[in-house]
């Protein structure tokens, strides 16, 4: 038996979610590497907009293409943290489920590009670099610089500054606002 790749795993989760019809945008590590700078990563990251009375059916279609995962565990994670994660041989899946208007306006610049042969959607590069400063982690803030540098000259700062500032706002600390400013 052949193992399966990264490549396969990822084409094969872009086939169920564009078969499912599903409202989803490729985050973390493979869409860094598309928009901005290449790096290792060994797993997709998404964020999926799913109606909550939708949540279970879709995790059981998940568990019926073949990927593992325990839905009354994954169910329970998305109660406490709005997340889930399914896995395939030696690579999984993170699932962030969208709750925000910044997901929503996320979703609507979203751009179909393609990665290992398959068409799917990545958020747009100011978007991205959101994500990743929300995030604030030392790799995180990296991956926001590479894009930066390698948009810098096409990236719309309004709207970059409108989200840092609504988010800091939102969450009532200035440190997401502050590490824009770094980037930029």
């Amino acid at each position: 038996m052949t193992k399966l790749t990264l490549d396969q795993f990822y084409t094969n989760i872009i086939d169920f979610l564009e078969e499912s019809k599903s409202t989803y945008v490729i985050i973390g590590g493979l869409a860094v590497s598309l928009i901005g700078e290449p790096r290792m990563t060994l797993d997709v990251d998404l964020i999926l907009s799913l109606p909550k009375d939708e949540i279970k059916r879709f995790l059981m279609n998940v568990a019926n293409k073949g990927y593992e995962l325990n839905i009354q565990k994954e169910s329970k994670r998305i109660e406490d943290t709005g997340t889930f994660r399914f896995s395939m041989g030696f690579f999984h899946a993170d699932v962030i489920l969208a709750s925000s208007t910044f997901e929503d306006s996320m979703f609507k610049r979203r751009k179909r590009l393609e990665l290992a042969g398959r068409k799917a959607y990545f958020p747009s590069p100011e978007d991205l670099i959101l994500l990743k400063i929300v995030a604030g982690r030392e790799k995180d803030m990296l991956d926001a610089k590479s894009i930066a540098i390698r948009h810098k000259n096409k990236l719309d700062q309004k709207y970059l500054e409108k989200w840092a500032q609504k988010l800091s706002d939102e969450a009532q600390d200035m440190a997401i606002w502050n590490r824009l400013s770094k980037i930029l």
